[in-house]
């Protein structure tokens, strides 16, 4: 039965190619090898979901095998297909796609002329091959439509394939249906069950149905054929039958009687009074048709249904309910569990402003029709939003105690395949607590119950609209408050790395004033000759503490030169490390183990002088001399009784070859050759009595220029010269290991 119930004209358009495949699918089928087994066929749902929504069933047509494909319609039972003769703007839409009765049919010379509830059809009856799935009808009656008014039609969408009970066919009223094989006006589903041999024909007698909800993938859309689709019927025993409810002429339609309606509001149930039929029943009677995208009631049982949410309806005489307010409502069918209908499929935006805030009710009244005494419809028809909850079945026999039919296969029984006791199935499949879920999510969250093609899961996230603005507001406050943090942060660290550098900056600069940088020039870039002997002295002792103070002391009062020598007899001019600004040897700088000015050719143990240690292998040719050490320190006695050496503290510069002509840019007499040099022992003080006690014997030879601005040296002639006491008081006193140069 079809309601021609206008709306947008935006069906699906695919390509042939995608066509072709659908037609092989629907020839293998989802499940089953066809014959006797039965076979479970894929359905395309094409259209908006709404008021244009259909659900079409691939076919072939003529030998020639034109694809076409066909709605699915439980409200008639005649088969009709939009042909090349049509040029109304309904069979324009196509796109071509016409069946062409010339090819391969055979003229019944009958017309057909069917009006639904809105529209009509007209068209010569022809015979022609028709095959679905695996099942094939050689003599099939349809109607080549020449006329096509208020249809929706598309490629997807050429015409009608009824399944309705067969009394209701009107080909069948213009053709009697035979009971041999010639030709007739029989429907397609007497066909189909009837076919011969028996064996090629569905065992079972029953088609089925399931609906797949637009925007969700959790139920696909089936047919069946004499089987049930295992995914959705695992137990057939859950199904539940009932008869059919019949006309005057007879059994027309899949009817059934409605026993509740009940609507949940907050969860508390508030029944709706049900009146008698329209035809005076007991009760009120539904159609259950797959060709109307509404469901359709009389005004009192709409009134009750939108009633129990305050809502009445409109001037325009219909229903309209807020998009964010779920329909929650359940219908009982004659003596069947209440059937749960989901709340997305009671309301739908409006088809012209999906934005609206009203959407519109589904349930719709239509008085008019329904109460029409020459209709057979009854007081509501149940459409697709309905059939969309339920698991389908129409079956021409009586099944078991499990749901099972018994196999129609005997070739000699005809009376089998000449009467029929239909029966309706129904099988509930929609749970209302995840039904009010997916409500909340779609029409709440404005978010997609899957995502749809060519958008990513994080597209699905927000549902491909806007957040609220107060949303957008606080997503930015927290943006800015977590940026305003980075920042923070940022500055915290660039400013803690300057002042780090601060630091270390004045670290170098104090440590540079003190003589002890880092970076191995000053204090710590020298380190006291050790002497070379068996035995050293790691540990520091008072001795070497007290050298630590006195060069502490002595940096305070000295006096740095212009600039220095370097090894190679040139001028170096810079800044000066150390404390007598010296500057570093490098390996290149050679060592003269015959210069008695090398400081390193003597075997003290400690210096006063300091000088960073070089690499440079000693020369083999002049070995360094070992002296051991002495197991006691030398009292003056002993002192006195040795050959004397130069008892002057020296502090020897680090520097390489020619010690005379630094002596000569000091103003001092040139010298060929020198007895020995001796230096203050470790921790020793510079006796400045002893230096000037020095000065003044070399003053007294008429040797000496001028003063020096350095420090000035003091030297011994060539030969033996005693030493004062007071020097060697002053080595006593630092407990001082006195070297002797033979």
């Amino acid at each position: 039965m079809r309601t021609g119930i206008p709306g947008p004209s935006s069906l699906g358009r695919r390509s042939k190619e995608k066509r072709t495949r659908q037609f092989e699918l629907a020839a293998r089928g989802v499940e089953g090898d066809g014959g006797t087994d039965g076979m479970v066929l894929p359905l395309d749902m094409v259209g908006s979901g709404v008021w244009d929504v259909a659900y079409t069933i691939p076919i072939q047509v003529g030998t020639n095998g034109q694809n076409m494909s066909l709605q699915v319609d439980t409200g008639s039972s005649d088969l009709w297909i939009a042909s090349t003769s049509c040029t109304d703007e309904a069979c324009s839409d196509t796109k071509g796609r016409l069946y062409d009765p010339t090819l391969s049919s055979k003229a019944t010379g009958v017309t057909f002329n069917i009006s639904y509830l809105q529209g009509n059809v007209v068209g010569p009856v022809v015979w022609d091959q028709v095959q679905l799935g695996d099942y094939s009808i050689d003599f099939q009656a349809l109607a080549a439509a020449t006329t096509v008014n208020s249809e929706d039609l598309s490629y997807d969408y050429d015409g009608i394939l009824g399944l309705a009970l067969p009394l209701n066919s009107i080909i069948s009223q213009l053709i009697p249906p035979v009971t041999n094989n010639s030709p007739d006006g029989a429907s397609f589903s007497s066909n189909l069950f009837g076919i011969t041999p028996r064996s090629q024909a569905p065992a079972a007698h029953y088609f089925s149905l399931v609906l797949q909800r637009p925007g969700s993938d959790r139920l696909p859309s089936l047919l069946g054929v004499g089987r049930h689709p295992s995914e959705i019927v695992p137990d057939p025993s859950k199904i539940q039958y009932s008869i059919v409810v019949s006309d005057e002429v007879g059994t027309l339609f899949w009817k059934t009687y409605i026993k509740a309606i009940t609507v949940y509001v907050n969860s508390q149930p508030m029944p709706v009074a049900i009146p008698r039929g329209v035809k005076d029943t007991p009760l009120p009677v539904a159609v259950l048709d797959s060709g109307v995208p509404l469901i359709l009631t009389t005004s009192e049982i709409a009134n009750g249904i939108y009633g129990a949410l305050g809502i009445g309806p409109a001037a325009d005489g219909q229903y309209y309910v807020p998009c964010t307010t779920p329909l929650n409502m359940t219908i009982t069918l004659d003596n069947r569990s209440e059937i749960s209908l989901h709340p997305l499929d009671l309301t739908s935006p409006p088809s012209d402003d999906a934005s609206s805030d009203s959407c519109v009710g589904v349930i719709q009244a239509a008085d008019s029709t329904l109460d029409n005494q020459s209709s057979d419809i009854g007081d509501m028809i149940l459409g697709v939003p309905f059939m969309r909850n339920t698991y389908t079945v129409m079956a021409y026999g009586v099944p078991d105690a499990d749901g099972n039919f018994s196999n129609d296969t005997d070739p000699d029984d005809a009376s089998s395949r000449s009467e029929i006791h239909p029966r309706l199935g129904l099988m509930g499949l929609t749970n209302a607590t995840i039904a009010m879920q997916e409500f909340h999510t779609v029409r709440v969250l404005n978010q997609p119950l899957t995502p749809s093609s060519g958008q990513t899961a994080s597209d699905a996230s927000t549902g491909g609209k806007k957040m609220s603005v107060g949303i957008e507001v606080l997503i930015g406050l927290f943006g800015f408050f977590g940026l305003c943090v980075v920042l923070f942060a940022l500055r915290w660290f660039l400013t803690k790395r300057k002042w780090n550098k601060a630091a270390a900056a004045a670290a170098a600069a104090n440590a540079a004033e003190m003589g002890e940088t880092k970076d191995g020039v000053g204090f710590t870039g020298y380190q006291l000759t050790r002497r070379k002997s068996r035995s050293s002295f790691d540990d520091p002792s008072d001795v070497t503490l007290r050298t630590t103070r006195s060069m502490e002391s002595r940096k305070k009062d000295r006096i740095e030169s212009e600039y220095t020598v370097s090894s190679g007899r040139t001028h170096y001019d810079g800044d000066f490390d150390g404390e007598f600004g010296l500057h570093s040897r490098t390996k290149e700088e050679s060592h003269d183990f015959n210069d008695p000015w090398d400081p390193r050719n003597y075997s003290m143990a400690f210096r006063d002088s300091l000088y960073e240690p070089d690499t440079v292998q000693a020369s083999p040719e002049t070995p360094e001399p070992v002296q051991e050490r002495q197991d006691h320190q030398r009292t003056a006695s002993e002192l006195r009784s040795q050959p004397q050496a130069v008892l002057v503290p020296l502090l020897a510069h680090t520097r390489g070859d020619s010690r005379a002509d630094d002596l000569g840019e000091f103003g001092l007499i040139k010298l060929s050759s020198m007895a020995g040099v001796g230096t203050a022992a470790r921790g020793s003080k510079i006796d400045t009595g002893l230096r000037q006690s020095s000065m003044s014997s070399l003053n007294s030879s008429g040797t000496a220029r001028h003063p020096s601005p350095v420090r000035r040296l003091s030297l011994s002639p060539r030969g033996p010269r005693p030493p004062s006491s007071k020097s060697i008081s002053n080595s006593l006193s630092s407990d001082a290991e006195i070297g002797h140069e033979p």
